[in-house]
Parts: structure tokens; C-alpha cells; sequence
């Protein structure tokens, strides 16, 4: 049986590797969106026009990504604090 430490702990970590994932989105957007680009680039012989292209489009949706998440998250942090009534200055 789990005690409430462990819970805690498990539930700290979760929201940890959900901010890795969150704070890794921008990096994940710029490599997929620049190998499709790279793959476009090859197949039509292009130079790097849609390389740079995708890749400052995937940049810029991980970005937004990342800010609409972490927002998110930090609203679920504010709820769930057991020592706030949703202050965050408390």
C-alpha cells in the first residue's frame, strides 16, 4: 500500500516529466518540421528554402505549445497546492 509520501513523490515526478515534455516541444517542432523540410528539399531540389521554412514553422507551433502547456500546468499546480485557496501568493 502506497503511504501519502509516496504518493506525493510520484505525483511530483509525473509533474516533472510533464514540464520536461512541455519545455521540449519547441526543440521537437524545429527537428520534425526541418526533416520533412529537409525531405521536401531533397525530393525537389530546392537548396534549403523549405528546410528553413518548416523549420521556423515548427519552432514557432512548439512555442506555442509550450506557452499554452505551461500555462495550463501552472493553473493544475495553483488548483492542486493542499496550502493555497488558488492565491499563488500564499
Amino acid at each position: 500500500m502506497d503511504t501519502p509520501g509516496d504518493q506525493d513523490s510520484r505525483a511530483d515526478r509525473a509533474r516533472q516529466a510533464k514540464a520536461w515534455s512541455i519545455a521540449l516541444d519547441p526543440v521537437y517542432g524545429l527537428i520534425g518540421m526541418g526533416l520533412i523540410g529537409y525531405l521536401i528539399d531533397t525530393l525537389a531540389s530546392t537548396g534549403m528554402m523549405w528546410t528553413i521554412i518548416l523549420a521556423l514553422v515548427g519552432l514557432v507551433v512548439g512555442f506555442y505549445r509550450f506557452i499554452r502547456e505551461a500555462m495550463d500546468l501552472n493553473t493544475e499546480q495553483t488548483r492542486s497546492a493542499s496550502k493555497t485557496d488558488g492565491d499563488p501568493e500564499t
